[in-house]
């Protein structure tokens, strides 16, 4: 009867841990490009050199990835940056870029999509702007690592607020009314609060059963 009991509760308890789903793997290359038309591109280990603006304080090149097997949705680049620093980006062809960190040159860049982007396409998946450290010399960026990521909230929309400005679903900027319409949740406890209440009323119906059961064999004993 123990080893009865003990299944039943071990079975709730399994039954109301939740499951985590990885974005799926895949294969490609990341890639640079000076222009968005991606007429000048490299591929992972070479340098990109980022085209000046005409005052020649800040320079832009792009991110791009090419998939050959697999579905891209999330991924991360390390890189090294030539002359230049970090100022600011823009996203592209429905990729989400989490604000970059920079250490030094150093620095680091994670992408999401939730549709994501299937084998045998080539986009680009974010035009990256940057402070320019000496005008004289030549500005550029290079790739030292590559690899595939877990996005953070997959399934959730992909509100946030980021210097001060609104982001709904789409990602794209909107007002705080809209923001707080889309993004904001009507009930937060609900999703972590349920399954811990079924697992205690679980347990207590075990419980229950197991002294029940216990007091009946007491009374055969007898």
């Amino acid at each position: 009867m123990k080893k009865k009991l003990l299944s039943l509760v071990v079975f709730a308890v399994l039954v109301m841990i939740p499951m985590s789903v990885r974005a799926a793997d895949f294969a490609g290359t990341v890639f640079g490009s000076e222009d968005r038309d991606m007429t000048k591109t490299t591929i992972n280990g070479a340098t990109i050199t980022c085209p000046k603006s005409s005052d020649g304080k800040t320079a832009t090149c792009f991110i791009g990835i090419r998939v050959t097997s697999g579905t891209a949705k999330a991924f991360s680049v390390d890189a090294t940056l030539k002359n230049m620093k970090y100022d600011s980006y823009e996203e592209l062809n429905g990729w989400t870029l989490k604000r970059p960190t920079q250490s030094g040159n150093n620095i680091t860049f994670e992408f999401s999509n939730k549709s994501g982007v299937t084998a045998g396409n080539m986009v680009l998946v974010a035009g990256i702007t940057y402070l320019v450290n000496n005008a004289a010399e030549e500005c550029g960026i290079q790739f030292t690592k590559t690899s595939t990521v877990e996005p953070e909230n997959p399934t959730n929309p992909t509100c946030r607020v980021e210097g001060g400005k609104y982001y709904c679903k789409n990602s794209q900027e909107c007002t705080k009314q809209q923001y707080e319409s889309e993004c904001t949740p009507e009930n937060p406890q609900t999703g972590s609060f349920v399954p811990y209440v079924v697992v205690i009323v679980g347990l207590g119906v075990a419980g229950a059963f197991y002294l029940v059961t216990r007091k009946k064999a007491k009374i055969y004993n007898v």
